[in-house]
């Protein structure tokens, strides 16, 4: 039994050489297929991690009522923190504001060296948030909070960051599964032809007496190696397309390419995810065209 079963293993990869430009036609189409349906996956979550860069940068700032004591001032601390998903809270007192105003406007920020003795800004909070899909209804509450005069929010900048974040999730789950669909049929009709141009063959085998069981595994691992090739090489190509890519984007004297940059993923982050999904994807579709399309020259 044992000996059978490695004599058709065996059998597989012999009939992957002898029938080696179909082979190569299968696995240039798998190949290609998995690069697009890679590359989408990658798009996808760079765009999400641009997306969350951009939303870690959001802040608040809650400026409070004056001659606020420091008891008043844990109480709005508490209170700001109870409000939702709040990353940081960082308190500014009002000279320190004063400060770093005059710092940010250079030489010209020497005028305000006066108000140093009459600082009539107002104590603040800086809160950084966990998520801003909500940023509307928090700052509306932290609004409420006795004892804050005002909250200084960019909502609308939220509200776009927000609708990126959708958009990249659902655009990418649905280029993905577009791509898979594609990939299946195409796959599925060049293994049609490969099983089509051998269909003697099988029929032969089938009136001296070999079982099913006993034709199908050559053309399974037939499949199965023929996808763990694609796979591979797929993921070779992707490999040193995404390191060529981070390359010239580095290269680039750019602030906007720069940010890019920050918010992009390491591929060393998504690389075991990304072999494992190309090798067991590339398997599972070249078995599954193997045995889909086999089944009907079995019925003899």
């Amino acid at each position: 039994m044992l000996n059978s079963f490695f004599y058709l293993v065996k059998q597989g990869f012999k009939n992957l050489w002898n029938n080696r430009l179909m082979s190569l036609a299968s696995i240039g189409v798998l190949v290609s297929c998995m690069l697009l349906i890679g590359a989408a996956a990658l798009l996808a979550v760079n765009v999400s991690s641009v997306v969350d860069e951009l939303e870690d940068q959001s802040e608040a700032i809650v400026y409070l009522d004056d001659n606020t004591t420091d008891e008043e001032q844990e109480r709005i601390r508490k209170s700001i923190i109870s409000t939702g998903k709040i990353a940081t809270i960082e308190f500014i007192p009002k000279e320190e504001a004063l400060s770093s105003m005059m710092d940010s406007m250079g030489d010209e920020g020497l005028l305000f060296e006066a108000y140093k003795e009459d600082n009539n800004l107002p104590d603040s909070y800086r809160v950084t948030f966990d998520d801003v899909s909500n940023l509307e209804s928090t700052v509306a509450s932290i609004e409420k909070i006795d004892g804050v005069l005002s909250v200084s929010a960019m909502t609308e900048v939220a509200s776009v960051i927000t609708g990126l974040k959708k958009m990249a999730y659902i655009g990418g789950v649905v280029i993905i599964g577009l791509l898979v669909a594609v990939s299946l049929m195409i796959v599925g009709n060049t293994i049609k032809i490969t099983v089509f141009s051998r269909r003697r063959e099988v029929n032969i085998m089938k009136y001296v007496g070999a079982t099913n069981g006993f034709i199908r595994l050559p053309f399974i691992v037939e499949g199965m190696s023929l996808g763990l090739i694609s796979g591979a090489v797929s993921y070779a190509l992707i490999y040193f397309g995404y390191d060529y890519l981070t390359k010239w984007v580095l290269s680039q004297k750019s602030e906007w390419f720069s940010m890019i940059v920050s918010g992009m993923v390491p591929f060393t982050a998504i690389s075991h995810q990304l072999l494992i999904g190309f090798l067991c994807g590339g398997a599972l579709i070249g078995v599954f065209g193997c045995v889909a399309f086999i089944g009907k020259h079995l019925k003899v």
